[in-house]
């Protein structure tokens, strides 16, 4: 589920869910179809139209590792973490060449390497179900509503996707069944590595705030996407790189897939959560911070 998330920044913040340093959050997070642009820009007099969501989500990529990742350039330049690439740089690597601890770096188109098996996906649209879905499993329980919701399903799955193979259709529910949208993609399966640092490097420091703050490492990749013509995705919609940055307590945005909240949940589960699960965690914590104490005072192992 593509989602779309804002808040006001502190300090530096990034166009991309990885460097996003968003300190005061907002209502969590919302899909493209249902952004409360009027709240947003009562609460902080920026005006969203429905013309720039919808370059963000064009511009907004899901790679088959199940990463986020964003359109850059208007030659189909993709920029995603460093571990959402990781088993392509393994791929491509030999017995007297390792890319994931060397890195990798082409310095010229030809020298783009394909990662076999994976795929890029980006949003088309988002289609509303839920009427539908309801006429359909009306007074029906059980097996019967499940086919009955299925048979819906199958039904628009078939008038949005089934006409172009490189469309993917997914059913998408939110709410605990309250709504159902159907999320219509466009496949690009020519997808080739252009960059990726030393492993090293991209996971420098061991800093589990790194992924969200990424101070000391660079963990970044760099993608191509290529059209059925084998050349480049000329794509109209892209993020470019700020030449100037985000000042503090500038409005930030993030996109990116997939995405989940903590909205749902009941009063009834955070505290199962809290009274059965965390102890057992903590508990286990602790003692895994005694055996490596344990082996620290032992010191170097011949």
């Amino acid at each position: 589920m593509l989602r779309l998330s804002f808040g006001a920044s502190a300090a530096f913040a990034g166009v991309l869910a990885f460097t996003s340093t968003v300190a005061v959050a907002d209502e969590g997070m919302w899909t493209f179809d249902q952004f409360p642009s009027g709240k947003v820009e009562q609460a902080y007099g920026v005006k969203i139209d429905q013309k720039w969501l919808d370059r963000v989500r064009a511009a907004s990529v899901r790679l088959t590792s199940g990463c986020s990742a964003s359109l850059v350039s208007r030659e189909g330049l993709v920029l995603t973490n460093h571990h959402c690439v990781v088993d392509c740089v393994q791929g491509l690597s030999s017995d007297t060449q390792d890319y994931v601890k060397e890195g990798f770096a082409a310095a010229t188109r030809e020298e783009e390497r394909s990662c076999a098996g994976m795929q890029a996906e980006v949003l088309l649209g988002i289609t509303d179900l839920t009427a539908a879905i309801t006429i359909a499993t009306a007074g029906r329980t059980g097996q019967d509503f499940v086919k009955a919701r299925d048979g819906a399903v199958a039904t628009a799955e078939d008038a949005a996707c089934a006409q172009d193979p490189a469309l993917r259709c997914q059913l998408v529910t939110l709410y605990r069944g309250g709504q159902y949208k159907l999320y219509r993609y466009r496949k690009y399966t020519d997808v080739r590595l252009v960059f990726a640092p030393e492993f090293a490097t991209a996971f420098f420091g061991g800093d589990p705030d790194n992924f969200n703050f990424p101070r000391y490492d660079l963990d970044v990749t760099f993608l191509r996407i290529y059209g059925a013509d084998g050349k480049p995705w000329a794509s109209p919609n892209y993020l470019p790189f700020s030449k100037t940055g985000v000042k503090e307590g500038e409005l930030t945005f993030v996109s990116g897939n997939p995405g989940g909240t903590s909205r749902g949940m009941t009063v009834a589960q955070f505290q199962d959560q809290r009274d059965m699960r965390l102890p057992n965690v903590l508990m286990q914590l602790s003692q895994t911070r005694g055996w490596l104490s344990e082996y620290q005072q032992r010191g170097k192992t011949v």
